[in-house]
């Protein structure tokens, strides 16, 4: 069962939701405020704690003002928190191939 992240892009901050799809309790949010430096350690340390349950992402964004398109710093941000979705998903599917490998023998 995936995780749906969702990624509500605001003018001074992206508010990130995650959803864990299986009747527990969604976690916790995470703000990151686009003014000044972008802190992503919130986010990291989160699914971090994510790895343990083993589901892949799925990403989802709500930017009702498109400023994903019109602002560069955004775009940015939006296209680095694609990279760390993407690589936290290849890391799950990276641990369940060792996982199948290993009940060959």
């Amino acid at each position: 069962m995936n995780i749906i992240v969702s990624n509500i892009i605001e003018q001074n901050k992206i508010t990130i939701n995650f959803d864990p799809q299986d009747g527990t309790l969604s976690f916790p949010s995470v703000d990151l405020t686009t003014t000044g430096d972008i802190d992503l350690n919130p986010l990291i340390l989160k699914l971090t704690d994510l790895l343990e349950l083993d589901n892949k992402l799925e990403i989802q964004y709500d930017d009702e003002h498109s400023l994903a398109d019109t602002d560069s710093k955004i775009k940015l941000v939006k296209e680095t928190l694609d990279d760390i979705y993407k690589s936290f998903n290849q890391n799950i599917l990276s641990e369940n191939e060792i996982i199948n490998d290993d009940d060959d023998f």
